[in-house]
């Protein structure tokens, strides 16, 4: 009868102890729930559907008054691990949609690397700049790689993380 008792309070032990390990998972899940809520495509880092695209690119590099604005434009960053494998959707993008080279900007930040320029050079408008250089910062941009299809209006009419997050191209 000794056996039995001391198993039963060791079997009470373990299923107490499972439960306490269980509510601390559950609250670990509940945390990293919520921070990743925050990552998700089209979240806080990304311009709106429907916002005007900052003055800075509206109007021309320059400053001067463009008679067109930028269809497309993507953000790389040099250091940024998932940049490189965009660059070609990117380019499949512009050949698809038919857009021309003075459509699409294509902004690098980060320490100077000319591989971006003289991989999207033809198709694009490269501007390459300092880590939170001008245009990065206009459009607050927390997230490398960050893509945006324009409308004639200048409104953003998509954003992604990726190309392909971007759906069908708005044609100019």
């Amino acid at each position: 009868m000794p056996f039995l008792i001391a198993a039963v309070v060791l079997v009470g032990v373990v299923c107490a102890l499972n439960l306490v390990l269980t509510f601390a998972v559950i609250r670990r899940l509940r945390e990293h729930s919520a921070k990743l809520a925050d990552q998700r495509p089209g979240g806080p880092e990304l311009l709106a559907k429907g916002s005007r695209i900052p003055e800075i690119v509206a109007t021309g590099l320059d400053g001067e008054d463009a008679p067109r604005r930028p269809a497309l434009i993507g953000f790389f960053d040099t250091e940024c691990k998932a940049c490189p494998a965009q660059v070609p959707h990117f380019l499949r993008l512009v050949e698809d949609a038919g857009y021309d080279r003075s459509q699409v900007l294509a902004v690098v930040s980060g320490p100077y690397d000319d591989s971006y320029a003289q991989a999207m050079g033809s198709a694009a408008t490269v501007v390459a700049e300092p880590f939170n250089g001008p245009v990065v910062t206009e459009f607050s941009v927390t997230a490398f790689p960050s893509f945006y299809l324009v409308g004639e209006d200048g409104r953003v009419r998509s954003g992604a993380v990726t190309v392909l997050g971007l759906g069908v191209p708005v044609i100019a």
